[in-house]
């Protein structure tokens, strides 16, 4: 788990969560990224950008191949929005998911 603490109100502005999971499909270990949370108040600024760069270091550090994300369902407010971040961040949207190779 990542996490943003703007320092001068110590307030956490973003987190970012992940889990292991082996499967034979992958050729091994992958992540998945259960959670990637910004702070309305905060999601114009680069936290998001940062923790997924969190995740992707700490998932070669652990010799994983891919990250993995679900994706919000159609008809969510703001899909356009949260699938382009993945997308321009090397993410391929397959449905409800996007999946980045290491």
């Amino acid at each position: 788990m990542f996490v943003v603490e703007e320092q001068a109100t110590r307030q956490i502005v973003g987190v970012a969560a992940t889990s292991a999971v082996q499967a034979v499909r992958a050729a091994g270990a992958y992540g998945v990224l259960q959670e990637l949370w910004i702070s309305r108040d905060f999601r114009s600024s680069d936290h998001g950008r940062h923790l997924l760069d969190a995740v992707h270091s700490e998932a070669k550090r652990r010799g994983w191949q891919m990250i993995e994300v679900a994706l919000p369902p159609d008809g969510y407010p703001a899909l356009q929005r949260v699938r382009r971040f993945y997308e321009e961040r090397g993410y391929r949207v397959e449905g409800l998911r996007a999946r980045k190779r290491l």
